[in-house]
């Protein structure tokens, strides 16, 4: 929801708060009241206070139009590099399945190669994966991300297969 780091939302079915209890201390964990969930010691109240604007951002952009925004700044990358030989795109292309979040894999290299890469010469995060089947370099733009900052990733990723 593009909400500060360190902050959330909780939702639990009201039938399931008395069995589920606190992280924190609550004067009866299994109390059946969602309150007992509010104990979180010193926090920023500017935080708190944040994810009510986060909520209003995301009610007013919908989910649909949130959706088809992450969507077209995934393909604009992928559609770049799908068809290069040296490279595999391991997330689902379609819609349907794939969302916004995607990771490429540049063959017989190591995904921090790319991931570190990409942060040192061009400041771009991204989170290399090299775990159980999963081989490769997390991209996940956002809302705010723009086109030309995609048009840069595909820049600074061809610059590294010209370097390979």
């Amino acid at each position: 929801m593009s909400a500060p780091i360190g902050t959330g939302l909780l939702y639990v079915r009201k039938e399931k708060i008395k069995n589920l209890y606190p992280l924190f201390g609550a004067a009866d964990p299994e109390s059946e009241d969602i309150k007992k969930f509010e104990n979180l010691g010193t926090r920023s109240f500017a935080l708190e206070q944040a994810i009510g604007h986060a909520a209003d951002f995301y009610n007013y952009i919908g989910a649909e139009r949130k959706f088809d925004r992450l969507c077209t700044l995934k393909e604009r990358w992928v559609n770049q590099f799908k068809n290069n030989p040296k490279i595999k795109i391991n997330s689902p292309q379609n819609r349907a399945f794939g969302g916004a979040i995607g990771n490429i894999e540049i063959i017989n290299t190591k995904p921090e190669e790319l991931d570190n890469f990409l942060f040192n010469q061009y400041k771009i995060h991204t989170v290399g994966i090299n775990w159980e089947n999963i081989h490769g370099v997390r991209i996940t733009p956002n809302v705010y991300t723009s086109l030309y900052d995609i048009d840069r990733l595909i820049e600074a990723i061809t610059a590294f297969l010209n370097k390979k």
